[in-house]
């Protein structure tokens, strides 16, 4: 159970609960969360701003619509949650629940070890190869993992409030069944994922990411980001906070990222299909959405927290 004692949590617990205005207050952020990104990106076009020249791990060569592009579903949630009561319970945003060092000991580790797996299985079966030194030019591994952090904390934070912040806690109160509530605000997120990928994002950095041609990297992708929702909102749901979740989420991006973009590991033909250390390949589907059903069963056993 949470230990929250926050009197706004509270009251917004006992406030009933209605699947109507849940339902339209997931399309209003849904729509707003999609679509926004692309009004953004002409936004961008229409002032004459550069793309194609972003960072996933800094604001280096980012433009107006890239910051709207996360700022603003953050201020929708945040109206509407205020504005257009749904009761669908509180943001998340406690520090206040039970086992919190446990739940802070496994989002911290669960990332290294997935990617530790991962790349010895791509190295020993040769789909990839690794090395610790890395591109002429590059920080050394732990310096990168170091110098993103915070700009990543800042970012995922954003983030997680809007996906499992207001997403989630929506979501359970829309009243679908098993994992429907995760793998709906898995798509939603995947596919608010798009303007930076194909218009924001360096697109020789995305290749480092993927071989993968759109047609096949796109589907992939997307039942990536569900699988991975299915782990992100369960450990909001058993703890009632989006805190475990900004942790995993910051260590995931600060550890993968100068993995693949700074040379350390590098697939051979469409390796990355199998063993890529990204959210689009068969076995990080498997490890991260198998961990998320695993929770998701835990919980099923006992007390769900509130959402």
């Amino acid at each position: 159970m949470t230990t929250s004692a926050d009197p706004v949590s509270v009251a917004e617990r006992r406030r009933p609960v209605s699947p109507l205005r849940a339902r339209i207050n997931f399309a209003v952020f849904a729509a707003v969360t999609v679509g926004g990104g692309w009004l953004f990106v002409a936004l961008d076009r229409a002032t004459g701003q550069s793309a194609g020249t972003g960072s996933v791990t800094s604001a280096s060569g980012g433009t107006s619509g890239q910051g709207l592009w996360i700022a603003v579903p953050a201020l929708v949630a945040l109206a509407l949650h205020f504005l257009s009561r749904d009761g669908a319970g509180p943001l998340g945003l406690t520090l206040r629940f039970a086992h919190r060092t446990r739940w802070f000991a496994f989002a911290t580790v669960l990332a290294p070890a997935v990617t530790a797996v991962l790349v010895v299985a791509a190295a020993a079966t040769g789909a990839a190869t690794f090395s610790l030194t890395p591109r002429p030019g590059e920080p050394p591994l732990l310096v990168a993992f170091a110098t993103t952090l915070g700009f990543l904390l800042v970012k995922n934070l954003l983030e997680e409030f809007v996906f499992r912040g207001y997403g989630t806690r929506t979501a359970m109160a829309l009243g679908l069944r098993g994992l429907a509530p995760h793998m709906l605000v898995g798509l939603v997120w995947g596919l608010w994922h798009l303007p930076l990928y194909t218009v924001w994002m360096s697109q020789a950095d995305l290749r480092r990411t993927t071989t993968l041609p759109w047609s096949w990297y796109l589907p992939v992708f997307l039942v990536g980001l569900m699988a991975l929702a299915v782990l992100y909102g369960e450990m909001r749901v058993r703890t009632g906070s989006i805190w475990p979740g900004v942790v995993f989420h910051t260590v995931s991006n600060a550890l993968a990222t100068p993995l693949l973009l700074n040379g350390h590991l590098s697939f051979e033909g469409h390796g990355d299909a199998l063993f890529g250390i990204a959210s689009n390949s068969v076995f990080s589907v498997l490890l991260f959405g198998g961990t998320g059903l695993l929770l998701y069963r835990w919980n099923r056993s006992g007390e769900r927290p509130v959402a």
